[in-house]
This record gives structure tokens, sequence and C-alpha cells, in this order.
């Protein structure tokens, strides 16, 4: 039996990158899980008898997200687990950033997790018991260059993370953030490929991280698997920094 048998989880975002890999992880675990996105996915989920299963979700939108965590309980008879992945990004300064753009970036990294967390509460109270996964960002902590919605969004989400914990721990439901560093997806294949020199960006990136490499999709898949599982039963309000090191050690210097 694997470390999520028998439950049931909703994953935001789920058909690429690290919510794919968070996807795949859960049903590997035993888990019958649902993914949750706006568009197909490039690469075809499972979608057999072990899933993951799709349902076409604007997570920013009230009463799509109803339907999806509806979905769930009628098909499951329950909702144990629920990752709050789904996000985008915007490289542009504050002054750069139009108001849209603004409200875009912050409905979808922000107000999902509100109202995806919100709805997640009425089964998970019900049962006595829920799990809470939000997908934060290092730069919750410190901030890139031309990142400042972004930035903004992600300090947003470790703060409702807290905020989740402590309103809701007695009634069985846990909540924790993840916050990754550099991590290979698609969001940095493009921010690469927008840089003059892609590959010298990415060897100056490497050479952050202590660990010697840039994270992978498993990587974070990895530590959302033990999270969900009973034996982080005592871990609850918590940003774990999962970034190979990056933020551990003080700014290099050229000299």
């Amino acid at each position: 039996m694997g470390k999520l048998s028998g439950k049931t989880a909703i994953v935001t975002g789920g058909t690429r990158g690290i919510g794919r890999a968070i996807a795949e992880r859960f049903v590997a675990e035993g888990a019958q899980v649902v993914v949750a996105a706006r568009h197909e996915p490039e690469a075809v989920l499972g979608g057999g008898e072990k899933g993951p299963w799709l349902k076409r979700t604007d997570v920013a939108n009230a009463g799509e997200v109803q339907a999806l965590l509806d979905y769930t309980v009628a098909r499951f008879g329950s909702l144990d687990i629920l990752v709050n992945n789904a996000s985008v990004q915007l490289e542009k300064t504050i002054a750069q950033t139009s108001e849209a753009e603004w409200d875009w970036l912050m409905d979808i990294n922000l107000k999902s997790v509100f109202l995806c967390s919100r709805a997640a509460l009425d089964p998970m109270r019900r049962q006595g018991h829920g799990i809470i996964i939000n997908i934060g960002s290092y730069d919750a902590l410190m901030a890139d260059p031309a990142l400042a919605a972004y930035c903004a969004a992600k300090g947003g989400v470790h703060a409702l993370t807290r905020a989740i914990a402590v309103d809701h721990g007695k009634e069985g439901v846990r909540c924790n953030a993840i916050s990754p560093g550099w991590i290979r997806t698609e969001m940095m294949e493009a921010y690469l490929k927008s840089q003059s020199e892609g590959e010298g960006a990415e060897r100056a990136i490497v050479a952050q991280h202590p660990v010697g490499r840039l994270g992978e999709p498993g990587d974070i898949a990895n530590l959302a698997c033990w999270l969900a599982s009973d034996e982080a039963s005592f871990a609850t309000g918590q940003v774990f920094m999962h970034d190979g090191g990056l933020t551990a050690h003080a700014p290099y210097m050229n000299v």
C-alpha cells in the first residue's frame, strides 16, 4: 500500500510542471486524484482506472471551484487533500504593471488559493480531517527583479497558509506551504529563453545552489507527498523552503 492509499486529492494547475509531478506521485502512492486546469494538457493524463482525472476549471471563479469540489466529492465520497498549485508569472516591475495585469495575476496566484481552500473546508470539516498544501515561492521572502506582482501574491499565499492552519487546526485541518526555488519547469524554460545568453544564465543560476543543480518537479512532489501523508501529522502552519540551499547563503560577491 502507498502512503496515500484510500485518499482523494485535488491538484490545481496539475497538467504540467510541479502540479503534474505532484498529481502523478499521489496516484503512484494510491490516491484518487482530480486535476483542475483551464486547458487540456499537452501530454495526456492517465485518465484510466487509477487516474488522475481532469476537471476543466477556472480556479479564480467561485462557481467553477464549487463545481470542482462537488464533482470530486460526488465521485469519490470525500476530499482529503487539496494542493493549490495553479500559478502564472509576470516579468514586470510594479511601475510597468497595469491594474488589469495585477488583477489577473492575483486572481490566479492568490484568489484561487482562497476560493479553493474555502470550498475544501466544507467537506474536510464534516469528515473531521483534511490537508491543504499551498505552493508558494522563495520570491515571497526575497525579490527577484521585475517580478513585483508575483512576489506580492506568493507572500500572500504564505500568510494565508499560516492563517488557515491557526483557524482550522482544531477542526482537523492541516495547512502547509512549499516554497520552491528554481525548478526546471516550463515557466523556468520560458525565462531562460528570454535571456540573451540562456545557457550562461542557467549556469549562473546553478552556481547559486549549494547542491550543484536545479530542482526538478519531482523534488517538490516528494515533499508534497510527505506533507499529505500521516507521517506529517504534526506539521502545520509551516512554509517549507525547498530550494537546494539557494536562500541559505549570503549573496556571492564579484571580487
